[in-house]
């Protein structure tokens, strides 16, 4: 019955979505109702990082567990874990995602840019407010929840159902592997729900396509996603705790941000050059 590739597509989406509405279902529940905690509920921040961190668990990891179980042929296997991935090429990949951080910054701002009418701008606020609730971070514990369920539990299950899932289907369904990476890039981005970002989780998102599609392993997307996100949480804890340090001084600019997509580039080419000596 699932034989055919596009249906297998549309039948990983069908259960995000599925999941989806349960989430929603739940947080419906009063004893619950921290399932769908903002910055505006009253509730104490860690109850948002629980909350961001099971929503991400449930709505992709979740489905594609599912998937692998019932309906994928090699199972488990589907998901690229087992193959390993030379150290220099995991190097090479997590520098290109960590110093890719101010061009993808700079791609956010300009985005922003054609948001202008005042829904759109209060949308954003809200956004903004919201995301900087998440980050607060009074200690280490709470550097730690964060380090954990807003950097960790994304890195694995967005990468198990994006590049293993969406990324691998979809390149079964179309046979082009560059069309593939792009729709699934795409794709990651939409589901953020953030226009504002498209762009630039485009971005990141055909970073990690093309790492997981050189390699044939997640185990290089799953580390470079961390890596991005972990460096993006330890630098909101240094802003709020060490306001004066380098790093928190330093603002994006046009030139940092030309120099960040000049070496997140080379070090995604040189991953690229690795994996293909390696083959050769």
């Amino acid at each position: 019955m699932f034989q055919s590739p596009s249906m297998r597509v549309w039948l990983l989406i069908a259960l995000n979505f599925g999941c989806t509405g349960i989430f929603l279902l739940l947080s419906r529940i009063p004893a619950l109702d921290w399932l769908g905690s903002s910055a505006d509920s009253g509730y104490a921040s860690w109850y948002g990082k629980l909350s961001a961190g099971l929503f991400t668990l449930l709505v992709f990891g979740l489905p594609m567990i599912i998937f692998a179980n019932a309906i994928a042929e090699e199972r488990f296997g589907m998901f690229r874990l087992e193959r390993k991935v030379k150290p220099g090429i995991l190097i090479m990949g997590i520098v290109a995602m960590v110093t890719s951080v101010f061009f993808i910054d700079f791609l956010y701002s300009l985005n922003k840019l054609y948001f202008s009418d005042p829904a759109s701008v209060e949308a954003m606020k809200a956004m903004d407010a919201n995301s900087a609730w998440l980050l607060e971070m009074n200690d280490i514990g709470s550097l730690l929840l964060c380090l954990l369920m807003q950097a960790l539990v994304p890195a694995v299950a967005e990468e198990l159902f994006f590049r293993a899932g969406v990324q691998q289907l979809t390149m079964e369904w179309t046979r082009k592997p560059h069309a593939a990476v792009l729709l699934s890039a795409a794709f990651f981005s939409f589901m953020h729900f953030d226009g504002t970002g498209f762009l630039a989780r485009f971005i990141l998102g055909a970073f990690l396509g093309y790492m997981f599609y050189w390699t044939g392993s997640l185990r290089i997307t799953v580390l470079a996603h961390f890596a991005f996100n972990a460096f993006s949480v330890i630098d909101a804890y240094n802003r709020q705790h060490a306001p004066d340090s380098l790093l928190a001084q330093t603002e994006t600019t046009p030139v940092l941000a030309i120099i960040s997509a000049v070496v997140s580039t080379g070090a995604l080419l040189t991953v690229y050059m690795l994996c293909r000596k390696r083959s050769s």
